[in-house]
């Protein structure tokens, strides 16, 4: 690791550790520590996004999420808040924010005389603290419709989840050197899903073999 990076990451750290801060916080100055911050991305924290949800318009707030100047969002990042409210589980979230993050991103193509995008693989990520999980969301056509229009999906929707195998508790986070090199290493691998997102729509179903991402989720 290079050794402006490390600075920065131990000022992430201790911008968590102060009283005043909070894990979007911490998580918006790691993804900009880790380079997802570049010319034509921008990282943000809460900030909301539309979605069409049966039939009316409803809101879904990211704590934070990497945008594109030119296509839209690449990156949503929820916290898991169900220490405070044991209904509060961070993945329903995520998904509804990646669905939402689907519908601007064709509005935006739309607005540049593109065609809309019939699926799309949006990147997620959930956050315990300053230990993360990482997803690949596939939101199709289909499955867009259902959602805007109340329906019941009719093919299963596959969420992919990696959850980082530290050789510490996960409790712990990023605190142990050892478990923060392991983890850097995670969102280092994730970068060709955000920042190549539609090239990974096919390379589901091989990163499970290889025993990176595993299915958590299947709803239909």
């Amino acid at each position: 690791m290079a050794r402006s990076q490390t600075i920065l990451l131990d000022l992430a750290m201790t911008l968590y550790e102060g009283e005043e801060s909070a894990v979007d916080d911490f998580a918006a100055e790691l993804l900009r520590a880790l380079g997802y911050e570049t010319d034509d991305t921008v990282v943000r924290t809460r900030k909301t996004l539309r979605l069409f949800l049966c039939g009316e318009k409803v809101y879904a707030k990211t704590d934070v999420c990497v945008l594109d100047t030119r296509t839209g969002v690449l990156l949503v990042v929820q916290e898991d808040k169900s220490h405070l409210n044991p209904t509060a589980e961070p993945e329903p979230q995520l998904i509804a924010e990646a669905i939402a993050a689907f519908q601007e991103n064709n509005v935006k193509r739309e607005g540049a005389a593109l065609e809309p995008l019939k699926e799309a693989i949006i990147p997620g990520i959930t956050m315990i603290g300053t230990f993360p999980r990482f997803y690949k969301i596939k939101v199709t056509d289909k499955l867009n419709y259902a959602i805007r229009h109340g329906q019941y999906p009719e093919t299963t929707t596959r969420v992919y989840r990696h959850t980082p195998r530290v050789p510490r508790r996960s409790l712990d986070g990023m605190k142990p050197l050892d478990n923060r090199k392991l983890v850097v290493q995670c969102y280092e691998a994730f970068k060709p899903v955000v920042f190549q997102p539609q090239e990974y729509v096919c390379l589901c179903h091989r990163s499970q073999e290889a025993g990176m991402l595993t299915c958590v989720q299947q709803t239909r």
